[in-house]
């Protein structure tokens, strides 16, 4: 288990940068969009034209036309990978929707992308909460299915959002295969940046965040933030 304790530190000028940081994400993703996004549909629509072509006028060319086809294959797979990565890091309105509301919708996006179940459970009122605190639960969540689904080879998550009238829980587990905490957060350099980006974000906003996990017996990560600006 790992943990980070509240941070009496400047918590307001945290949520501002998590904002920044959030729209910093939209713009990157704008900038994929004109530019790589289209130069790939470019490039496959040209391709099209030239695979057709050739096929009618010169069938005999067998060779060249496989090698086109699979460049065709490889380009619609890239193009499908970056428009998942696009829909899973477009900001989903942080400011007009309420905290429920965005974790509803990454919970359904999560359930249609892996075909794996998410219960979502919300135990008693939740409050309006400030924008960066929806920013950091709904990316944090997001990592936790992800890593769960990518790296666990679980098939059901459960997660629960309570109040305790100051501090808002968070708390998400999963039947995955479970891993050696203690092992992955002493090798950050070993691509398991996940982990350390959503204790990061807790830090930030004064939080504090534990993860359980045993091999054979999924994982638990469960974060609590103050939701008041001077809490």
């Amino acid at each position: 288990m790992t943990g980070i304790q509240p941070d009496n530190g400047n918590t307001e000028a945290s949520g501002r940068f998590l904002e920044i940081a959030e729209r910093e994400v939209g713009r990157i993703i704008l900038d994929i969009h004109d530019g790589p996004v289209q130069n790939i549909f470019a490039a496959l629509s040209q391709l099209y034209v030239v695979q057709r072509r050739l096929a009618q006028q010169q069938p005999s060319l067998n060779d060249e036309l496989l090698r086109i086809k699979r460049s065709i294959g490889l380009l619609e797979h890239a193009l499908n990978e970056i428009r998942n990565f696009m829909g899973a890091f477009r900001p989903p309105e942080f400011e007009r929707r309420d905290l429920v509301s965005i974790l509803e919708g990454l919970v359904i996006q999560h359930e249609e992308l892996t075909g794996n179940p998410v219960s979502l459970e919300i135990l008693g009122e939740l409050p309006a909460v400030p924008l960066p605190v929806k920013i950091s639960l709904y990316r944090i969540l997001q990592e936790a299915l992800s890593n769960a689904a990518r790296h666990g080879q679980a098939r059901r998550h459960r997660v629960t959002l309570s109040c305790d009238g100051r501090r808002i829980a968070m708390q998400v587990c999963d039947d995955g295969q479970g891993f050696d905490v203690a092992a992955v957060m002493q090798r950050p350099l070993a691509g398991h940046f996940g982990l350390e980006g959503m204790r990061e974000r807790v830090h930030l906003l004064g939080g504090s965040f534990n993860i359980e996990s045993t091999p054979g017996r999924g994982t638990r990560v469960r974060v609590e933030v103050p939701y008041g600006r001077n809490d």
